[in-house]
């Protein structure tokens, strides 16, 4: 039997859909995130315990503590909005679309400020001034350098995600909730 190419019965091959690799790698991210917020917040709240009550400098070391924990458990919520976003991306769930499109574009805006302040803060350190820590300098001016191509990098990719998810094709792959 031969089908031609007109043949409607022969179904489509589905093509590889970059937008869900992409889902995927930012799943992955966030959760790797998660774990370095709980492992943070669990050293945060560590040292909290062996601060001794009373003093002055005593309260000023537990406020300090204290917001250190409190921005944890605000980037381990974040964390945990991100992965469920993707997860229902990933899943095709018609809600996750325009929330991992709104989460998208957070965090581009996110990423964006914060490397900026990043920049900045590393502008206003004085080499010259850190004789002890050359090696130490010039070691987190790679690091620092590393995390901004990155940053770089994953803005437009984070943009595409977002302006993907707003195409009609991509639109129509995500099914509503049986009801």
């Amino acid at each position: 039997m031969v089908i031609s190419r007109f043949d409607t019965d022969v179904r489509k091959r589905p093509r590889f859909a970059w937008w869900r690799m992409l889902t995927w790698v930012l799943l992955l991210a966030a959760a790797f995130g998660g774990v370095q917020y709980i492992h943070h917040a669990q050293a945060v709240w560590e040292a909290l315990q062996k601060v001794p009550p009373g003093g002055s400098d005593s309260q000023q070391i537990t406020a300090g503590l204290h917001g250190l924990l409190g921005w944890d458990i605000g980037y381990l919520i974040g964390a945990f909005v991100v992965v469920v976003a993707c997860a229902g991306g990933i899943l095709r769930q018609a809600w996750a679309r325009s929330v991992l499109r709104v989460v998208a574009l957070l965090l581009c805006v996110w990423i964006t400020y914060s490397g900026v302040t990043l920049w900045h803060q590393w502008q206003g350190v004085d080499p010259g001034s850190l004789q002890e820590g050359q090696q130490l300098v010039a070691d987190f001016g790679r690091v620092l350098r590393i995390n901004l191509a990155l940053r770089a990098v994953s803005v437009p990719l984070l943009l595409w995600l977002a302006w993907q998810l707003g195409q009609p094709a991509v639109r129509l792959q995500f099914r509503p909730r049986p009801g």
